[in-house]
């Protein structure tokens, strides 16, 4: 009796001794996957409209700093494309791939500002980021800073300033920069009519 408790506890301790060896074998790393790859990866997904896919595989590169994906990660969530919506998360991404100067992301961070989505409203932050995108010649930029300074938001009211960043916007192909820009001529033409002295009638 007691040898057949011996050979099973010995048993017990082989089977115990073989698994300790297999828990002690080097686990092999994964492939460090590159942010190229990463970014190739996201984009296959997206086309198939595998979002969930796509938003997993832009956090990886954006993780590694990469603006583009660190933009592309806050539409996600600024969308609720693959992500549940979540403008704190968008604004967040945004500013990562904002202050390494992508123009889309300074763009979008300034809409966030100005509609006050997932960052405290406020119009002198939003102005500041609009610029920041239009001097790069980013044509939505140019569109949101003319609006800015066209109802005096975040910066001193100054018709004349809208005007020439509108066209900016216009001459890149901006449609509804051009409706803007057709409405604030036409009020400006028609403050200067009413502005317009009477001449004196002759006696």
């Amino acid at each position: 009796m007691k040898q057949l408790s011996l050979f099973r506890l010995g048993l017990v301790f082989v089977i115990l001794g073989s698994s300790l060896i297999a828990c002690t074998q080097t686990v092999k790393p994964e492939p460090e996957v590159s942010v190229q790859s990463s970014m190739q990866s996201a984009k296959d997904a997206y086309q198939r409209k595998d979002y969930k896919l796509a938003a997993e595989w832009f956090r990886k590169a954006a993780d590694k700093g990469d603006a583009k994906a660190q933009y592309n990660l806050g539409m996600a969530y600024d969308t609720g494309q693959g992500v549940t919506q979540d403008y704190k998360q968008a604004a967040e991404w945004y500013r990562k791939a904002a202050v390494q100067g992508l123009a889309q992301a300074q763009n979008n961070l300034g809409i966030l500002y100005k509609q006050g989505q997932g960052v405290p409203q406020d119009n002198g932050q939003a102005a500041e980021w609009f610029r920041k995108a239009a001097d790069q010649g980013f044509a939505q930029a140019q569109h949101n800073l003319g609006l800015a300074y066209r109802d005096g938001l975040g910066v001193k009211q100054d018709k004349f300033l809208a005007i020439q960043l509108l066209r900016k916007a216009v001459l890149q192909g901006d449609a509804d920069a051009q409706a803007d820009l057709n409405q604030l001529k036409t009020k400006a033409n028609a403050a200067a009519k009413k502005a317009k002295p009477v001449a004196p009638t002759p006696k």
